[in-house]
């Protein structure tokens, strides 16, 4: 199996680039400005794969000169979104210190020119009318004039089997060239991935609140049928058994009595919002005083519920050793890891179809010279 070469660029943690690297692609090298961050996502390369050497360099990409990124098949990233996004009052945008990232990112492609890229970020950069004109559409104009066939879309988790409403950009872009070829071959260029629950929040029967405490009959909504049991949050934290098991399966201590009043999947208040068994998560964002509560017990969320809320598999983890602070916004700053995947297998497709074509064209002029 052919392996593609790309560059991560705000790699974060790694959900993103894990992704990619467990779907036929290796992470060459990675940016990362949070030293903690950094360390989980080289920590992660090197139980997973064995890594001993560095891949995610913690520093300012800002600082660092495209001629010293090494040259790759692609180019993934999400640069800051907080000036972007809904939650920042003032949400100066492309104006702001993180805002201006986006610019950045763009640079770094224009001189590297890589086969394709993906960037990533909150969907305010789409529905806010300031930042889709002063950032979005004219990011996408710059990339077509580079050469690219650039593609847009607001990926929405919950519609790809993750329990989680979770909204965000994508724009995929791939050599233009590339594209032509398939083409020409009656192939298919780039395409999202399909959702596998179309308009998920509308269609299905959510069950309403309940007291706190409220008994439940937990097997009519497993078995059911009415909603799909792997939307629910029940369906990746309901095992506490299997949980305990697991790293990372941490929390802050209760402190409060909400702990124990705030009612099952009461999620409309601005923190304390607590999750319901047979609902789907709020999104993943740990942070600004915002908590969330497990549906049946008189605590936070734990790491590892929120890791598997994002859709991490059970082996990545973080260093017992690092902040519970820094693991809860590592988990909220992630690209959902199995939209991640999906993502890598369909510009897989694309780079498989070319790779296939080239050679076919290789073998077909050693034919003809010989």
């Amino acid at each position: 199996m052919t392996s593609y070469n790309i560059v991560s660029l705000f790699s974060g943690a790694g959900f993103l680039d894990f992704g990619f690297s467990e779907n036929g692609f290796s992470i060459i090298r990675g940016y990362e400005l949070v030293p903690e961050f950094a360390d989980a996502n080289n920590f992660n390369h090197q139980c997973r794969y064995g890594h001993d050497e560095t891949i995610v360099y913690p520093g300012d990409i800002t600082l660092v000169a495209a001629q010293d990124i090494p040259h790759s098949d692609g180019i993934i990233g999400g640069p800051p979104c907080q000036d972007f996004s809904v939650g920042n009052a003032k949400s100066p945008g492309v104006n702001g210190d993180r805002g201006k990232l986006v610019w950045d990112f763009l640079d770094k492609i224009s001189y590297l020119k890589p086969n394709f890229f993906l960037f990533e970020n909150v969907q305010a950069l789409y529905k806010t009318r300031k930042h889709r004109e002063e950032a979005l559409e004219p990011m996408i104009e710059q990339f077509g004039e580079m050469g690219y066939e650039v593609y847009f879309k607001v990926l929405n988790t919950l519609e790809y089997g993750i329990p989680q409403d979770r909204s965000r950009v994508f724009i995929v872009g791939i050599k233009k060239g590339i594209i032509d070829t398939l083409k020409f071959h009656d192939l298919p260029g780039f395409q999202w991935p399909e959702p596998s629950h179309p308009n998920p929040k509308t269609l299905y029967p959510w069950p309403d609140t309940l007291e706190f405490g409220s008994n439940l009959d937990e097997e009519e909504y497993i078995n059911g049928g009415n909603i799909p049991y792997e939307l629910t949050v029940h369906s990746v934290i309901g095992n506490e058994k299997q949980l305990k098991g697991l790293h990372n399966h941490v929390s802050f201590r209760p402190y409060s009595n909400r702990f124990s009043t705030v009612p099952e999947g009461d999620v409309k208040r601005k923190s304390f919002k607590r999750l319901h068994r047979f609902r789907y998560s709020p999104t993943v964002a740990y942070g600004n005083n915002e908590v969330h509560l497990h549906p049946t017990l008189e605590r936070r969320l734990t790491v590892r519920e929120a890791l598997r809320l994002q859709s991490v598999p059970d082996w990545y983890r973080f260093r017992d050793s690092t902040p519970l602070d820094k693991m809860f916004k590592m988990v909220s700053n992630g690209v959902a890891y199995h939209l991640a995947e999906l993502l890598a297998q369909q510009i897989r497709t694309v780079l498989d179809n070319y790779s296939k074509i080239q050679g076919k064209s290789t073998e077909e002029t050693l034919t003809i010279t010989i």
